[in-house]
Order: structure tokens, then sequence, then C-alpha cells
């Protein structure tokens, strides 16, 4: 297994709106775990246990809003399209750009 990191700030004032849009995203999965750092209160970290292929269905889903109009549609039935995460850009410090995620395997 492998993880999909995403990392973000959240400006302060948004705080409350993004908790509890976020115990919405963690009811729907539980692969995911969610840090907060503890000397940098506000960023966040996103810690999904996916594979490769999950990993890639997720990045797409969440850059939808950030790419150009080109880029093709998450198909519905993607695991990933039951979220709105066009949410999340609004409470980011810098909005949706600033939204980075990564993938990580394990060292051999």
């Amino acid at each position: 297994m492998s993880i999909a990191f995403v990392e973000y700030q959240i400006l302060p004032n948004y705080r409350p709106d993004y908790s509890k849009w976020m115990d919405g995203v963690r009811a729907n999965y539980p692969e995911l775990e969610w840090l907060e750092g503890t000397d940098q209160p506000g960023l966040f970290v996103e810690l999904w246990h996916v594979s490769y292929e999950e990993y890639e269905s997720l990045k797409k889903a969440r850059q939808l809003t950030v790419n150009d109009e080109n880029e093709q549609a998450l198909p519905a039935s993607s695991k990933y399209s039951m979220t709105d995460w066009e949410q999340l850009g609004q409470w980011v410090k810098g909005g949706a750009a600033k939204i980075h995620i990564w993938h990580f395997g394990k060292v051999k």
C-alpha cells in the first residue's frame, strides 16, 4: 500500500466551515487520516492509504477545479465523485492552487 499526501493551510476565519465539511469527508472515506500541524495551527495534511490507481483518481477529482476546461470529467462512478472538492479551495490560503497532492510509496 502507498500513501497520497495532501497539504494546505486553512484561513482561521473559515476553520468552523472547513471542520464541518471534513467531518463529512471523513465519514465517506475510512482510508483517510486527517492531521493538523502542532507547531503550525491551520496547516493540515490528509494521508490517504490508497493504491497508485486510487491516488490518480483522487488527484483528478480534486484538481478538476484547478485545471483548464479541456480536462475530462471524472466518471460519476468514481469513488471520489461523491464529494464536492471545490468547497475546499474557498477556505485555503491562496485558493485551490495551494492544495498540494503527492503520492508516496515504500522504499524498497
